[in-house]
Formats: structure tokens, C-alpha cells, sequence
């Protein structure tokens, strides 16, 4: 892609031109990254992912990666059950 110049208004902002946003998509409410080079004497901008993006990323590593089947001799439990199973075990302690 060839250079492009844009102007930096009164304020200090910039506009993006259109062919840009389209090809980085980069749409109203997108949050862009601004790195300066060591020399100072360039900007890079990056687009930061939306969530649907990342949300899409996990997906394809759990597809990737799936879990292990759960243990089918293990017991399953509800957070309720879990307590009681916790109060047995102290209930023979002093402090109760």
C-alpha cells in the first residue's frame, strides 16, 4: 500500500482515512494501541481485538485443545454438598 498523508487538525487529532479503517476494521468505538519507535520518529497503531475476536480465538484453542473427559468414577457434587462434606471434616475440632 502506498503512503498516505493526513493532516493533524488544531486540537491534535487525526482522521483515519476510510480505505484504512476498512482494511485494519477499524469501526466508531474501536480502541486502537499507539507504540512510538525508539527514534521517536514514528507511530505504529494497532487495533486491540474485540471481545468477540478473542471469544472466537478460545473457542479455536478449545477445539485445539479440548479437556479430558471427566473421571466417571468421580463424585459429583454441589457447592451445597461441598460445604456439608467440609463441616463433617471439622466437626470433631475444639473451635466449633
Amino acid at each position: 500500500m502506498e503512503p498516505t498523508t493526513i493532516t493533524v487538525s488544531s486540537v491534535g487529532q487525526i482522521t483515519l482515512p476510510r480505505n484504512i479503517r476498512k482494511l485494519l476494521g477499524i469501526e466508531k468505538g474501536s480502541k486502537l494501541d499507539i507504540k512510538v519507535s525508539k527514534d521517536n520518529k514514528s507511530v505504529t497503531l494497532t487495533r486491540q481485538k474485540t471481545l468477540d475476536e478473542v471469544m472466537a480465538e478460545l473457542d479455536e484453542i478449545d477445539r485445539k485443545y479440548p479437556s479430558p473427559a471427566p473421571d466417571p468414577r468421580s463424585k459429583h457434587m454441589t457447592v451445597g454438598e461441598m460445604a456439608l462434606e467440609g463441616i463433617k471434616d471439622i466437626e470433631g475440632d475444639t473451635w466449633v
